[in-house]
This record gives structure tokens, C-alpha cells and sequence, in this order.
């Protein structure tokens, strides 16, 4: 099993306060995810500030491979003497998952993490270690595909005490609400911006206290493999399509010229599917054996420009079903990005006599691996 973590967290100020006192950092390499949601003492400037040092020690010694119990320690020595209370605190709860989906959730007086394993509440009792006079709660978990981690910080947990309710929302009706959310939507967005609305309904609009929401969902990892371009050398047409279906993931053939290479070696006929055809955007085709056709540079380009506008955000990509549209998708959904690009200039779109380093289908190919190594996958390019 080969999972990834899906992480998306919102936090709402206490209102008046400029700042807010409960910080999430999030840690997501090729091996490991951390996450951390600190809330430190009070609100506003003050309690920022613990919260920060306390979330930035965190992880920054456990991506290290620093043992918890002496992390956790060197936070308590760390942390500034508040001078009007005299004491340094800062709540804090840590998730640390492998890519195995063994999941450690490491917790110090914040609100229970709302585990949900099948769409069911986890009850499993944490075991609990001391250091010092600090009580940590501890939980182990093997989890897959579709299991998920809420985070809240207790300004979820009371929203609406003594006004809309008397008690507060409350943990257990957080969690049952977490459960309902999970049976209708598949992506933490959508569940945490639900969940954090209801926080304000229940605070009036106005938070009496910073209110931090983080969803982590457990998915399978995602591979991505694309083709674009012929390859300088005609020769090397067989062995770079070899490679390409060779690649673990989905495959993404972007090019006329090299969707013809593909269905030469493959035997099959490439068909367009002329339906969805844009003014702007060539259409799709259809390839047996690779789940997205498209042309090259014009729908490259393209895509370039929604992955800039969404900001990745699947929500804000147009509900038209074009190629750049669904390329953009499934690269958004992608953890792993390998590029096979042909530099073979297509004298269509420049003058073939121009140095390769300037060729538009390199510029383009460049410009998307940056965007999505800038927002955390891990993209290798190889050049024919």
C-alpha cells in the first residue's frame, strides 16, 4: 500500500484580533507527512507567537527524525514565560504518517483528534506518557484509502457556549458531524469549509475564540506519466514509448504528432473526439491503453494558465469539459509527475532553426514542472 495525505485546514480569528492563535504547519516530503495544530495561550499576538515557535519546533525536529518524548521537551524549555500568567503553554496536537499508512497522532491537551476509520468514529483508548507535568496522549493507527483525520482546536469545540447553546457544539457532536460530511464529500475542502461555517453560525459571526478546523484524508497515491513531443532522434520514437507505458500511473499523451507515435507502436487507431472541441482549446482524443489525448502547446499553454488562476483548487477550474480542463484535473490530483518531452520542434508554432532552449513546448514543459514542484509534488523531466 502506497498512500498520500490530503491535507486542508482553515482558521477563523478571535474577533477583534489581528492574529490568530492557533497555527497549523504542515510537512509533506516523499517519505513522511507531519502536521501539527498548535494553539497557544490566550488570543491575538501573544498566543501566536507560542503557537508558532511551538508548531516550527515541532516539525522541523521530527522531519529530522527526532524522537517525540525529546521534541516535546525541547518545546517546553523553548517556549517564552508568559509574564502575566507566568507560565508557558501552548496546547498541540501531531500527526505523523508514512507512506505505508501507518499513522502515529501524538496529542497535548487540545480536544481528541476525530478519527474516522470505514465512515466509523474511532474509540480506541490513547496511551498516555508523561513528561514532566505534561499528560501526552498517544494513538497508533494502520490506515488506507478513504479513512480520515480531524483536528480541531477547542474554539471549535465550545462555539456557541452559553448563547446558542449551552454547552457549546460539543466534541462528540463535531465528530458525528465530521461522519455525516465524510458520506457526502471525498475531499477535506469542502468537509473543513462546511464544518468551519458552522462555527461561525454558532458564534453569531463573531468568534469568541480562534477556531481552527485541519481534515487529512488518507488516498492512494497518484502517478502521472506524460508524453509530449517527438523525439529529436526518430530512432528513439520506440523506446520512449516503451517507457512511457512502462511508467507506473495514468498516461497523458499531449501532441498530435506524438499521439500518432504512441498508436503506431501500439497498433491502434487514435480517434478525436471532435465534441469537445473549443475556440480556445483543440479537442480531446481517444487512445487505447493512455486515459488523456490532447494537442500539445496550444492545450499546455492552457492548462498552464488554470493551474495559475484555480491556485490548484479543483472548485475554481470551469465546469466545461474541454482538454486543458481535465489535463489541469489530473494533474492537480497527482503526487507524482514524470515527463517524457521530444524536443523535436514543430516549425507550426516557431522557426526550427531556433536553439531548442528557447523552443515554446520546453518554456511550457519548464514552467509546469515549477508549478507543481511550488505546490509540493515531485516532478521529474526527461528530455529526448
Amino acid at each position: 500500500m502506497n498512500v498520500k495525505y490530503d491535507c486542508y485546514f482553515k482558521s477563523m480569528n478571535k474577533y477583534s484580533e489581528e492574529l490568530c492563535g492557533d497555527i497549523v504547519k504542515i510537512h509533506n516530503s516523499q517519505d513522511t507527512f507531519i502536521a501539527v495544530l498548535s494553539d497557544g495561550l490566550g488570543s491575538g499576538v501573544k498566543a501566536n507567537i507560542l503557537a508558532t515557535l511551538t508548531s516550527e519546533i515541532l516539525v522541523t525536529m521530527l522531519k529530522e527524525g527526532i524522537d517525540m518524548m525529546e521534541t516535546i521537551d525541547t518545546v517546553t524549555k523553548t517556549l517564552p514565560i508568559c509574564k502575566e500568567r507566568g507560565i508557558a503553554y501552548s496546547t498541540f496536537t501531531v500527526v505523523q504518517g508514512m507512506r505505508d499508512g501507518k499513522v502515529k497522532i501524538t496529542n497535548f491537551d487540545n480536544p481528541r483528534p476525530i478519527v474516522l476509520i470505514d465512515g466509523w468514529l474511532d474509540s480506541t483508548e490513547p496511551v498516555v506518557k508523561e513528561i514532566g507535568e505534561k499528560k501526552i496522549q498517544i494513538w497508533e493507527y494502520t490506515l488506507k484509502p478513504g479513512d480520515f483525520i480531524v483536528l480541531v482546536s477547542d474554539g471549535v469545540v465550545y462555539a456557541g457556549l452559553g448563547e446558542l447553546l449551552d454547552f457549546g457544539w460539543g466534541w462528540e457532536n463535531v465528530a458525528e458531524y465530521a461522519r455525516k460530511l465524510l458520506r457526502k464529500y471525498s475531499k477535506p475542502k469542502l468537509i473543513v469549509e462546511n464544518a468551519t461555517g458552522v462555527v461561525l453560525n454558532y458564534y453569531g459571526g463573531k468568534c469568541q475564540d480562534d477556531a481552527t478546523i485541519a481534515g487529512i484524508m488518507i488516498k492512494e497515491k497518484s502517478d502521472l506519466v506524460i508524453f509530449t513531443g517527438p523525439p529529436l532522434d526518430p530512432k528513439d520514437d520506440e523506446k520512449v514509448v516503451k517507457k512511457f507505458l512502462a511508467l507506473p500511473g495514468k498516461k497523458i499523451v499531449c501532441g498530435g504528432t506524438t499521439a500518432n507515435i504512441v498508436s503506431r507502436f501500439l497498433g491502434v487507431e487514435a480517434e478525436i473526439d471532435i465534441s469537445t472541441a473549443r475556440p480556445d482549446v483543440p479537442p480531446m482524443g481517444k487512445l487505447e491503453g493512455v486515459d488523456l489525448v490532447t494537442e500539445g502547446v496550444l492545450t499546455m499553454t492552457k492548462a498552464v494558465e488554470y493551474l495559475k488562476k484555480s491556485d490548484f483548487d479543483e472548485l475554481k477550474l470551469p465546469s466545461d469539459n474541454n482538454a486543458a480542463v481535465e489535463l489541469v484535473r489530473m494533474l492537480i490530483d497527482a503526487d507524482e509527475v514524470f515527463i517524457l518531452m521530444g524536443q523535436k520542434i514543430n516549425p507550426f508554432y516557431q522557426n526550427p532553426d531556433l536553439p531548442s532552449n528557447i523552443s515554446i513546448r520546453k518554456n511550457i514543459v519548464d514552467e509546469l514542472a515549477r508549478l507543481l514542484k511550488d505546490h509540493g509534488k515531485n516532478v521529474i523531466v526527461e528530455y529526448y
